[in-house]
């Protein structure tokens, strides 16, 4: 921040009474407003050369000429970046966490599902949450089975009891004992291992073989991606036709028509998630967030760990949101994920 954009005392004051006021109302703030609500001693005047000031520095502006002012990205940012320590939630809105998480986690989906609505409930955004296994154990099994054409059906089973299948493409159509010749030998170098180093295995296996089994094992590095790769759950949702969801800038129709596309775009959400599982809280605002879509809206989001998963809480909403009760809920929910 430059000395030009530094707030004095009284600004900083004022500034945190706008949002305040803004996030509960919805409406421009005035001069007038803030006097009236706050008993401050300064006068209507003074407080008016305050706004001026803070719309100067690029915190406030006003969307139309006559209305008072609105945070801007930037006041918001100033704003966030006060609220050093989630305070705890209220006893009411902690107790209905605790109702609504429920005692049986046995059902990791249904954790997951019964997390984003719990946090879409009390946030009245999108709650988000991804999670990843730590490890889905070792590959028991690669079995390829021929279809009709050069495509094959590609099932990896693994020792947690899963399995993945994948449809693959073969440059032509092997024969029965080639297909089970190339079968034994990647199962030779990958079974009994973590489905991690699958992959690397698979590229050692490249070097060595030729013929036909390489031509197989080929095929299968390169979707290895799909094969191979951790994957993430992902469970989203909002409620858009909640009574709720009015108090909300959600209820305008362009910005809710945006969040909606943005909930069909599961890579989208999948890849931002992805970035902040290392970082503890993220909260970016407006276009701080590097995609397009996300620039007029916020995303909070925090790291969890449980013995089995590691993942990230997320809420997507838009920039006039409650951040000191997004910050206080995913701090709550992050300490209950870690004590299961």
């Amino acid at each position: 921040m430059t000395a030009k954009n530094e707030l004095t005392p009284l600004e900083s004051v004022i500034l945190r009474k706008v949002i305040d006021l803004y996030i509960t109302t919805g409406s421009p703030v005035s001069s007038r407003t803030i006097r009236d609500i706050y008993k401050l001693d300064s006068s209507t005047a003074n407080i008016r050369k305050v706004l001026h000031s803070l719309e100067e520095k690029g915190y406030l502006f006003k969307p139309h000429v006559s209305a008072g002012r609105i945070p801007s990205d930037m006041g918001y940012r100033k704003y966030v970046d006060g609220i050093r320590i989630a305070q705890p939630l209220g006893r009411k809105v902690a107790e209905d966490v605790m109702h609504r998480l429920g005692q049986e986690w046995g059902d990791v989906r249904d954790v997951m599902s019964r997390t984003s609505r719990l946090i879409s409930g009390i946030t009245r955004c999108m709650g988000l949450i991804m999670g990843v296994m730590h490890s889905y154990g070792n590959v028991s099994r690669l079995r390829m089975v021929q279809l009709e054409g050069t495509g094959a059906l590609v099932i990896l089973s693994m020792s947690a009891g899963m399995e993945r299948k994948i449809y693959v493409e073969f440059p032509k159509r092997y024969m029965p004992h080639v297909m089970d010749r190339a079968a034994q030998i990647i199962n030779e170098r990958i079974s009994g291992y973590p489905v991690e180093q699958a992959h690397q295995r698979l590229e050692f296996l490249l070097k060595e073989c030729d013929g036909m089994e390489r031509e197989i094992t080929g095929v299968l590095s390169s979707e290895a991606e799909e094969l191979f790769d951790t994957p993430y759950r992902l469970e989203y949702h909002f409620d858009a036709f909640s009574r709720d969801a009015e108090v909300s800038d959600l209820r305008n129709p362009r910005l809710l028509q945006n969040l909606v596309r943005i909930m069909g775009e599961k890579s989208l959400i999948l890849g931002v998630l992805k970035e902040r599982m290392h970082e503890d809280i993220v909260i970016t605002i407006g276009k701080e967030n590097q995609e397009n879509e996300l620039e007029e809206f916020s995303l909070i989001t925090r790291k969890f760990s449980t013995s089995d998963y590691d993942g990230v809480f997320g809420v997507l909403g838009p920039t006039r949101m409650s951040y000191d009760l997004v910050l206080s809920l995913l701090t709550m929910l992050g300490a209950e994920f870690q004590s299961r």
